[in-house]
């Protein structure tokens, strides 16, 4: 299958640029004390999957109970992001603080109503553990982790246990996915990869498929255990 089209050097910049009005552009609508933050949230993912030629597939039963539920999946690219809230975009997500201070980037995730987390720290990880359990049972929020903690094409290192701990604590429900991209070393952000160079070089695809499947919502009885089995299941 062709995925690779001839594009201009000045088309992929201006759509490089345009990734960032966008988004600067859904910053200044949040702004609006009245503004609808799911509308917001909905009309964005719709506006960068159209942009980025996303070919969404969705696979299995998207379970949106009315009570707190976790998303967790793989993680291969921050093109995740736009592809869940395109899928749901009640869902608010959890990430690694560095996030916080990316230009544009970084506002937008505050204004998602994002939850950072200093990985290394153990004070850090112990106040979002609490955090985000405060924001799923008072909020009745909807929240996606990743639980590597970073972007990876394969099998990653290790899983965090510790949303499968808020899970199993506070009986709330986890629904596993598994995202996938053709082709795959295209749409990953990984290793020493650069984020700008790495958009323009989206835009050489005449498409990008993306088939995201959802598992049906479970329930954590053993945090350490269903943690292993998860992973397995999300980066088979």
């Amino acid at each position: 299958m062709l995925y690779i089209k001839s594009v201009t050097p000045f088309k992929k910049i201006r759509n490089v640029v345009k990734v960032f009005t966008i988004i600067v552009k859904y910053l200044r609508l949040a702004k609006n004390n009245n503004s609808d933050l799911t509308s917001l949230k909905n009309n964005w993912s719709i506006e960068i999957v159209k942009l980025f030629k996303l070919n969404v597939q969705i696979k299995g039963k998207l379970e949106i109970p009315n009570k707190p539920i976790i998303f967790v999946g793989n993680h291969i690219s921050y093109l995740d992001v736009p592809v869940l809230l395109f899928c749901y975009s009640e869902i608010s997500f959890v990430c690694k603080k560095e996030v916080k201070s990316w230009p544009i980037v970084g506002a937008a995730a505050v204004k998602m109503q994002t939850i950072f987390v200093e990985r290394d720290n153990s004070i850090s990880r112990s106040s979002a553990k609490n955090q985000i359990a405060t924001s799923l049972i008072e909020n009745n929020q909807k929240i996606a982790i990743f639980p590597s903690g970073t972007t990876s094409m394969g099998i990653s290192e290790r899983w965090k246990k510790g949303v499968f701990e808020i899970a199993e604590k506070n009986a709330i429900l986890i629904q596993p996915f598994r995202v996938r991209y053709d082709p795959l070393r295209v749409a990953a952000y990984i290793d020493q990869d650069n984020f700008i160079r790495h958009l323009y070089q989206l835009f050489n695809c005449k498409k990008i498929d993306v088939s995201i499947e959802f598992h049906e919502p479970v329930l954590i009885t053993n945090s350490v255990e269903d943690c292993d089995y998860w992973k397995n299941w999300c980066e088979s």
